[in-house]
């Protein structure tokens, strides 16, 4: 998730839990992002690392590790077939793998006219992370710049591997910055490093938001120098505070997207015109 301008992006739709969960489609990727993930006011929070494996994740990786906490990283193809053995200590130390795209682009309707290419942003990704997962482990897609359309759905749900998938998932702190009376209240790593701000400056927006909200699905990104120590100092902060930490598959309310087995694919000739079904301005950064 990056993007260092705000793009003037109207929301046309805006669904959370109930309304997701009332598709037509059960499991499988959803016509919008997964807003609701259930861990607000439950003291558990799931942290989410964009755009890696790059030369920094490892760094990432000893903050995790010190601290003995799990994480979910969602990979951008086109890196990850450099970095075959930071995928395998990702997933070797505990971490779960999910899919962010093979170019990090934004998914417009032109991925909708020409529908392989839109499968192949995924699958490409696929293939680097599937053999560096271990059994069991479910799969996970997170859009670029949170960007959605329910087109793509339907495109991706024929295909019967990556039917499979849950997604997109959002991801309730890390979105923007915000300021009350000269204090950070919430912030987004890409744009604190944007303003020059240090780690410790930065990590006091993530820790305000997510003690307001008492926990939640965290946005960070794993390929910034000073990413390990915003995530070390996040992760004492909670660690003191009786946080508790899961990966994604470990998140109760995201089970009902999964794909029940036999399910049947979706066939080609029931793709629909394409409609616009999410974004939030301060979201596309």
């Amino acid at each position: 998730m990056r993007l260092s301008t705000v793009g003037a992006v109207v929301a046309v739709v805006m669904a959370f839990g109930a309304a997701l969960a009332s598709d037509d489609q059960v499991a499988w990727f959803k016509s919008s992002s997964i807003f609701y993930s259930g861990l607000r006011e439950a003291h558990t929070i799931a942290l989410t690392f964009d755009d890696g494996p790059a030369g920094h994740t490892p760094e990432v990786l000893d903050a995790l590790k010190a601290n003995n906490v799990h994480a979910t990283f969602f990979v951008v193809g086109s890196t990850a077939k450099t970095h075959h053995a930071t995928l395998a200590r990702i997933t070797n130390e505990g971490h779960l793998l999910a899919n962010h795209s093979a170019t990090h682009p934004m998914l417009r309707s032109s991925f909708d006219a020409v529908p392989e290419r839109l499968i192949d942003q995924i699958r490409i990704t696929h293939d680097q992370i599937a053999p560096f997962m271990k059994p069991g482990d479910k799969f996970y897609f997170r859009a670029p710049y949170g960007y959605w359309r329910a087109a793509h759905a339907k495109i991706l749900n024929s295909d019967p591997v990556l039917r499979n998938y849950v997604g997109p998932i959002y991801w309730d702190i890390g979105g923007q910055i915000s300021m009350r009376d000269g204090y950070v209240m919430s912030a987004a790593d890409w744009d604190c490093w944007r303003h020059k701000w240090t780690a410790q400056t930065c990590a006091k927006g993530y820790l305000r938001e997510i003690r307001r909200s008492d926990g939640g699905v965290v946005l960070i990104h794993s390929l910034y120098a000073k990413s390990a120590e915003l995530s070390a100092t996040i992760v004492a902060a909670m660690t003191e505070e009786g946080y508790r930490f899961v990966r994604l598959d470990e998140v109760p309310e995201y089970r009902q997207y999964e794909t029940p087995q036999n399910a049947p694919a979706i066939a080609s000739r029931d793709i629909g015109s394409p409609t616009m079904t999410l974004v939030r301005n301060e979201d596309v950064k």
